[in-house]
């Protein structure tokens, strides 16, 4: 249950949506502070995801993922808008950091500092529902709502 009641069912519309506010929110956030957000948007299903594009200070592209699975990482754009599997970082923060803490990270990475890891952390499984994601990503739609 969430203060806006129940939790949606999963692989409903609405639970395949659940992620989008929390992304939203990291995009703002990410533009409030100066980073030049190109796009971002919503991937539902298995694991669910999400993308941000930003520009990178040389010009370049850099893509930014979260999934419910993983939390979130990072790489660069080549020329057909792919990101190389080994260019592939896993940004700290756990699988759900505040959008501030985000912001901070991407800025980090923009800075030129080091990415994160390139070995794919696994702190949960889409499986694993009523484990208290769904009611955290509800909370981000509340905020938006408010």
């Amino acid at each position: 249950m969430t203060d806006n009641g129940p939790l949606p069912i999963p692989y409903s519309p609405q639970w395949v949506r659940l992620p989008e506010p929390y992304v939203d929110a990291v995009a703002l956030r990410l533009a409030a502070e100066g980073v030049t957000v190109l796009d971002h948007w919503n991937d539902p299903m298995d694991p669910r995801d999400a993308t941000v594009i930003v520009r990178g200070h040389d010009g370049g592209r850099l893509r930014f993922v979260w999934d419910e699975e993983s939390g979130w990482r990072c790489g660069p754009l080549d020329a057909e808008g792919w990101t190389p599997l080994e260019a592939t970082r896993y940004l700290p923060g756990g699988l759900l950091p505040d959008p501030a803490e985000v912001a901070a990270t991407v800025r980090g990475v923009l800075a030129g500092q080091p990415a994160g890891a390139a070995e794919r952390p696994r702190y949960r499984s889409f499986h694993d529902y009523g484990d208290g994601l769904d009611a955290r990503l509800a909370a981000y739609a509340a905020v938006r709502a408010a």
